[in-house]
């Protein structure tokens, strides 16, 4: 067998070929289905985030990094989100993704990404690669009922609002009451419809008065299969209505598919606090596989103080510096520590009091990316 390349972006004559090996492997051969999932993060400019291992002209292994700000809490971080880890089979069991991870890592250091994520259930496999759970994300499943039990005592009436497919011309406000969420990624203008527009994906809009109030999308390509990943409420002022409204969305897409999931991120918010209401059954779990890469990076654009305790260390040995010198935490503490959803133990004894309320005003920061952000 010719041996295999150092894990390297591919030329601009081999994007095409890429991509179309990346659809025989992962998409059952169903060529342009990734780029069609994924219209941001699969463009010709941004060929440079591919990492790939050839033999010869050959692809055998491939990951990729992809570079999002979340904004959260008046912060802004930059994150380095890692997908499309794919392995050719007669490759297989030789180390080649964990190579194109690696090479994704040290891509994004040298960038200045201070953290990383990814999502997979195959947790022992990234954990040698450095990658803990981190943070929190809740899945309630809904159906109509429930979802109609859970509006504002069925006062808004079913012909006040009005649930459709959303159209071209209501974007640029379904795009506004998106950036006013608490938590979520920055977007280019127009990114929405491009989302939206991904195979297998139902996005609803319910107005009142030919007005959005509030939207829901459902599935994205292969992944998000029965689960509704973004919504949103405007949030103008009558914050019963929009709930109402965000409702109304899930309702809709209940009578059409049945019983669906929903995700919900770390921040409570009116709609899921209606369905706990309701008694909507929920699973809570991680939001996702991450890695810290620059501790203090981290520590300084999470935007925590600066004094009394802080984050330093290396990606592989953080430390957490306070009043009683240093502790050199596990990747999962230190994860824990910014993320949540608990401070773990060890911390709370080693911390004073001063120092555990300084932290309790800052921490858990909410770690969350809406569905057509990932990757």
């Amino acid at each position: 067998m010719e041996s295999a390349s150092p894990p390297r972006a591919p030329t601009r004559n081999e994007r095409d070929a890429l991509l179309a090996w990346l659809d025989q492997g992962l998409r059952e051969g169903r060529r342009g289905r990734l780029e069609a999932e994924y219209p941001l993060s699969l463009t010709p400019e941004r060929r440079g985030d591919h990492r790939t291992i050839y033999a010869g002209a050959v692809p055998l292994a491939h990951a990729m990094l992809h570079e999002v700000t979340l904004r959260s809490r008046g912060a802004r971080l930059r994150l380095g989100l890692i997908g499309l880890v794919y392995t050719a089979e007669p490759a297989r069991g030789r180390g080649l993704a964990r190579r194109c991870v690696a090479s994704c890592l040290e891509e994004l250091a040298r960038r200045g990404v201070p953290l990383a994520l990814l999502w997979s259930d195959r947790h022992d496999f990234y954990r040698r690669l450095g990658f803990e759970r981190a943070g929190f994300e809740e899945q309630l499943r809904v159906d109509a009922v429930r979802c109609r039990r859970a509006r504002r005592n069925g006062s808004a009436a079913p012909a006040a609002l009005r649930v459709e497919p959303a159209a071209s011309a209501d974007f640029a406000a379904l795009e506004s009451i998106y950036r006013a969420k608490p938590v979520g990624g920055e977007r280019p203008p127009g990114a929405l419809a491009r989302l939206a527009a991904a195979p297998d994906t139902e996005l609803v809009v319910a107005r009142r008065n030919g007005r959005p109030l509030a939207y829901a999308a459902l599935g994205r390509g292969d992944d998000f299969g029965g689960v509704v990943h973004e919504w949103a409420a405007a949030d103008g002022g009558d914050e019963g209505a929009a709930t109402d409204a965000l409702l109304a969305c899930w309702e809709s897409l209940c009578i059409r598919h049945g019983e669906l999931a929903v995700l919900a991120g770390p921040l409570r918010e009116p709609a899921t606090e209606r369905l706990h209401a309701v008694d909507a059954p929920r699973h809570a779990g991680c939001f996702a596989l991450a890695r810290i890469l620059d501790p203090a990076g981290l520590w300084h654009a999470l935007d925590l103080p600066r004094h009394g305790v802080v984050l330093a260390g290396d990606a592989d040995a953080p430390l957490l510096r306070g009043s009683r010198g240093e502790l050199r935490l596990t990747r999962a503490e230190a994860l824990a520590l910014l993320f949540g959803p608990s401070l773990p133990l060890r911390l709370c004894a080693w911390l004073d009091r001063g120092e555990r309320a300084a932290l309790a005003d800052h921490l858990p920061f909410p770690l969350y990316l809406w569905g057509f952000d990932s990757i």
